[in-house]
């Protein structure tokens, strides 16, 4: 199938209606649809198509079912400091997971057939406020009170990254960006949050284009 005959077959709406907001556009370079998710958000599917986004200190969890073939990500970062798994200012993270989550049983997906990749985590600002680690200890533990494992993970350092992941058949690319104003990029995504409130594994493949 041509890149013509797969435009036309494919150039229905997201799959799921609760998407219809999320734009898809064609990506001539890998010959399929794309979406791009922005903070705060998710996006589940069953298309052959790529998902995107943009993180800084904001972690996005990769989750699919490899036997049914339905998986997205989300994209969140918690709005303050305190870690504690069931505190108030984790709620937030816990509803951007369980949102994931529930969506991908809705449609098909079996949590026992999980395949979890992490990324993200960012310190955009260093120092000793580093709310991308605050998100690193959030989904790991998340992850552990839940009883998940991550397969895959590239997070923390020091650089925002561009992430695509195909829900289909799993495959994570991660592009390191070089951001000259971390503490401007750091206030934009706090101030997308607060407006929706009120070491690289061999499945994580880095690309440059």
């Amino acid at each position: 199938m041509n890149d013509a005959q797969r435009r036309i077959k494919d150039q229905d709406m997201p799959k799921y209606p609760e998407f219809n907001h999320i734009r898809r556009f064609w990506m001539p370079q890998r010959h399929r649809y794309g979406v791009k998710v922005v903070a705060g958000d998710y996006y589940v599917t069953k298309q052959d198509e790529m998902i995107s986004t943009v993180l800084g200190s904001c972690v996005a969890a990769c989750i699919r079912d490899p036997k049914t073939g339905v998986g997205g990500i989300n994209h969140f970062i918690l709005p303050d400091s305190d870690c504690d798994i069931l505190s108030s200012s984790n709620r937030y993270g816990v509803f951007a997971m369980e949102q994931l989550i529930n969506s991908i049983t809705k449609y098909g997906g079996h949590r026992a057939n999980f395949e979890i990749k992490l990324v993200g985590g960012g310190n955009m600002i260093g120092g000793m406020n580093d709310i991308g680690q605050r998100n690193i200890d959030f989904i790991k533990d998340f992850l552990k009170i839940e009883g998940y494992h991550s397969i895959a993970e590239d997070l923390g350092g020091f650089q925002p990254r561009k992430v695509m992941y195909n829900a289909q058949d799993g495959r994570l690319f991660v592009q390191k960006l070089k951001c000259q104003h971390h503490e401007q990029y750091l206030e934009l995504e706090i101030a997308k949050q607060k407006r929706k409130l009120a070491t690289v594994n061999d499945d994580v493949e880095l690309f440059n284009e």
